[in-house]
């Protein structure tokens, strides 16, 4: 799942970007407003980390243009301050949800779950299809005859992107970008490695193919 951190704090986004790649996140990250702009108007991202406090153009700002373009994706504000107007302001610029610093890392993945499972019109932390479970908070794969699978970062990421989604078909390039940030330049045979390892955990008959046109999560039947 791909994530725009935009964040001027150096160390602190530094850290940010290793636990959220932990989590299973594919994140690009951006210092400025401008820079944050040019990445979101150029990706696809499910879910924004924008931090209020940016040098130039603030926060606030960049968010509520984002909303005069209406694009909808769900944003996370972070921000130091702490008077609760500030919040109310946020919230009322377009924010899907406001995180004050300093915060322990697992309350803002729970947010980012929250408001992406929201997006996306669910009720359950878990994805499920076919009798397969999907669950964000483990990233682990319970199947049917009850075996658990705890997956790799990369492969918790591809199977969400096709089981959130049974019958989509996504292209090779569509994967990639779900797959990698902006400064990673996979192969297509990426894709197949990890399809392959997917297929011994769910089997071909999940996971297909449409010759030339990409991959697929079976419908359940």
């Amino acid at each position: 799942m791909r994530l725009l951190l935009v964040e001027d704090e150096a160390i602190f986004a530094e850290k940010l970007v290793e636990w959220l790649e932990r989590a299973g996140y594919a994140v690009d990250h951006a210092t400025t407003s401008n820079a944050a702009d040019a990445l979101f108007k150029s990706e696809v991202y499910r879910v924004v980390v924008l931090d209020i406090g940016l040098p130039g153009m603030n926060g606030l700002s960049l968010l509520r243009q984002w909303r005069r373009e209406n694009r909808c994706e769900p944003v996370l504000l972070l921000t130091a301050r702490s008077k609760w107007m500030e919040r109310v302001e946020g919230l009322r610029a377009g924010a899907d949800d406001y995180l004050p610093k300093p915060f322990h890392f697992e309350e803002l993945l729970a947010r980012l779950e929250v408001i992406v499972r929201r997006s996306e019109g669910r009720v359950s932390s878990q994805l499920s299809a076919r009798g397969y479970v999907l669950k964000d908070e483990s990233r682990s794969l319970e199947c049917p005859d009850g075996v658990v699978y705890t997956l790799t970062a990369t492969e918790f990421r591809l199977l969400r992107c096709l089981i959130s989604r049974p019958g989509r078909v996504f292209s090779i390039a569509e994967l990639i970008d779900e797959l990698y940030n902006i400064d990673r330049s996979p192969t297509q045979n990426v894709v197949q490695v990890y399809v392959t390892r997917l297929r011994k955990m769910v089997g071909k008959d999940c996971i297909r193919s449409l010759r030339g046109q990409g991959y697929y999560f079976v419908k359940s039947e």
